[in-house]
């Protein structure tokens, strides 16, 4: 997207993480940021061969910062950020829609340029999907964020109107399985939860609350036209809203579709739990508040894993709604979002708490301070420290074996959670899948850098999770009649696949 003309990046290559100044790159996880994860060759490189395309242009806020004008200014990585094309974009002389997205869909789906037959197409009545095909990939698309589908990246500019005439214009081309009301920044339709931490921008911070009237009319509107609407972005309060009202209206009863979260990470708690796990600073006089979260060990294998606690991830009443929605929740693969933090080397720190922190709105306060108790829980015996992360991972050898344990600690927690609130654990493992997030600027667990080591994850997935369900003495929680070997199946494809084959008829392109 930051590129043009003979200079253009393929989707089908790998980005050269050896462009990225050698201090950073050796001194942080930018390398494997940035590091392609999943493109075009390397997907069907694993044989994955369906697949959900994020249609997303960044918004303001990640453009117009002095961080990425100077790697385009100065830096070797100028060859994927074309600085006068950042310039366009900025200035909204290239229009996020449709220029940008048009431009984006017709690279992917043109053919390789080395002409060997490999190419991605849009699902619709006359190409039926082939699970066998190796020279092919199948895609049905999202959107993530309703800017997207906007002619301007100014918050202050952008209509209902105009988002939803474009978004007309498209699912009659393209199979829309879900859309993003909201995504990092502000925008006027939806709240969003705080979600990114290495760009700064006050336009990255929520100070508004729940979900607009323009908002509920684009939910509305993807409804009639069976659009999934993703839970992903929104704030706490955006989802209660959406969840337990909006959908909930009499209106909405003849259109309500099934929830879905696309790539997500728990919180290990529910609603009530959430005071006890945190503390909150003065309110900004600014419209909004800092959290600082402890995070909470709920299950054991040699060493506590953690969540993360904070609101862009789903608490237990979230799931729920979801399972009992007959919806799908992809788990994110970003080390942070699934609860791994490094733990500090200093020795006076090493019985303090591992905290993650996010801002909040001020207006949606409420959902957070619930009752007088706050923080409650933050202690060594609830919340995980220093110390125990750096037992886990003594060397680096150790970090893809802990890594691997917090992505088994979400699928045993909804596993656990599901048994509590009587919804039939075979069903529930039904409804979750690989959401993974390769395609965002993610921070990806150790041992599964890109959909190329995916095989070998799910091959760890069912040598290890049985062994994970006994130091937990939960192993009455895997159904009868499953193996592990069928349930790691479910979790890395057919969940997915049966999902979106399912909900293909209802979205294939009109025209």
């Amino acid at each position: 997207m930051f590129t043009t003309g003979a200079a253009k990046t393929s989707p089908w290559q790998n980005i050269d993480t050896k462009k990225i100044n050698w201090f950073i790159r050796m001194c942080s996880d930018f390398s494997r940021i940035l590091g392609s994860q999943s493109n075009l060759q390397q997907l069907l490189d694993s044989r994955c061969n369906l697949v959900c395309i994020a249609l997303f242009v960044p918004e303001r806020g990640f453009i117009d910062n002095k961080l990425l004008k100077k790697q385009a200014e100065k830096s070797p990585l100028r060859e994927y950020l074309n600085p006068l094309r950042l310039d366009d974009m900025i200035s909204g002389r290239l229009k996020p829609f449709p220029d940008l997205v048009e431009e984006d869909l017709k690279l992917i789906l043109s053919p390789k340029v080395t002409d060997d037959g490999k190419t991605v197409v849009a699902l619709s009545y006359e190409v039926i999907y082939d699970e066998e095909d190796k020279e092919r990939i199948y895609a049905v698309f999202t959107i993530e964020g309703c800017h997207t589908l906007s002619s301007t990246l100014d918050p202050k500019k952008i209509n209902r109107v105009e988002v939803l005439t474009n978004l007309e214009s498209l699912r009659k081309s393209y199979p829309i399985l879900s859309i993003n009301i909201t995504h990092l920044e502000q925008y006027p339709f939806c709240n969003h939860a705080y979600g990114i931490l290495f760009v700064e921008s006050l336009s990255f911070i929520p100070r508004e609350k729940e979900i607009s009237a323009d908002g509920i009319e684009i939910i509305r509107f993807c409804y009639e036209r069976n659009i999934l609407v993703d839970l992903k972005h929104m704030s706490l309060g955006a989802r209660t809203k959406f969840i337990y009202d909006i959908r909930e209206r009499a209106d909405f009863a003849p259109i309500k579709q099934p929830l879905v979260c696309t790539h997500a990470g728990f919180t290990g708690l529910s609603v009530g739990e959430i005071p006890n796990y945190m503390q909150i600073d003065s309110p900004s006089v600014k419209g909004y508040s800092k959290i600082t979260w402890g995070k909470p060990t709920k299950y054991q294998t040699y060493e506590s894993v953690a969540f993360n606690p904070s609101s862009i991830n789903l608490y237990d009443e979230e799931i729920i709604a979801i399972l009992e929605s007959d919806g799908m929740i992809g788990l994110s693969l970003d080390k942070r979002i699934l609860g791994y933090g490094e733990g500090s080397i200093k020795a006076e720190e090493q019985q303090d708490l591992l905290t993650e922190s996010e801002y909040i709105s001020n207006k949606e306060l409420e959902y957070f301070i619930t009752g007088d108790a706050v923080g409650e829980h933050l202690t060594p015996f609830c919340c995980i420290t220093h110390e125990v992360v750096n037992r886990a991972v003594q060397s680096l050898a150790d970090v893809p074996f802990y890594h691997l344990h917090h992505f088994m600690a979400h699928v045993l927690h909804l596993m656990k959670i599901s048994a509590e609130y009587g919804f039939p654990v075979k069903n529930a493992l039904q409804k979750v899948c690989i959401g993974s997030d390769f395609d965002g600027l993610i921070n990806p667990l150790t041992f599964c850098d890109s959909v190329l080591e995916l095989p070998q994850f799910e091959k760890d997935f069912i040598k290890y999770f049985p062994r994970f369900l006994e130091q937990n003495n939960l192993s009455n929680l895997m159904p009868s009649g499953i193996s592990i070997q069928q349930l790691a199946r479910q979790l890395f494809f057919s969940n997915g696949r049966d999902f979106v084959l399912k909900r293909l008829p209802l979205i294939l392109p009109t025209t």
